[in-house]
């Protein structure tokens, strides 16, 4: 299953590094990498998107407000270079949190978090499917 993923950050060189990553795991496709977030959050609400890795603190809206106006349930992975985001991030729905840089391990351990989730809830939507035929 391959899942497919939009980076939003407003660090080029952050994104680049992301991108990066992210090519390299088959488990994931890259569809859009963005440093204006509003063109990430069109591409959130009109894409097929299951995950997005959020950077939390960016210059027009924090990562935070961006993830409420997202109209789709999607998987957040949120990253800052400070940690201190990370309850926050948690204790509003992020599935994970990254401190910066992105590391090739970390991401792998979001991922399958949120491979095994998903997984999950489609083989639940089987049986119930199966049930009521």
């Amino acid at each position: 299953m391959q899942l497919n993923i939009i980076v939003i950050d407003d660090s080029p060189m952050q994104l680049l590094m992301s991108s990066k990553l992210i090519q390299q795991d088959g488990r994931l496709n890259l569809l859009g990498a963005f440093t204006n977030p509003f063109l990430g959050l069109r591409a959130v609400n009109t894409m097929d998107v299951d995950i997005v890795l959020l950077d939390v603190e960016m210059p027009e809206i924090d990562g935070f407000s961006l993830k409420k106006m997202f109209k789709k349930q999607v998987e957040v992975i949120m990253n800052s270079t400070k940690p201190i985001f990370e309850f926050r991030a948690y204790s509003q729905g992020a599935v994970d949190f990254i401190n910066k840089p992105l590391s090739a391990k970390r991401l792998d351990s979001s991922v399958s978090k949120i491979s095994e989730k998903i997984t999950f809830f489609r083989d639940q939507e089987r049986v119930r499917t199966a049930i009521a035929s």
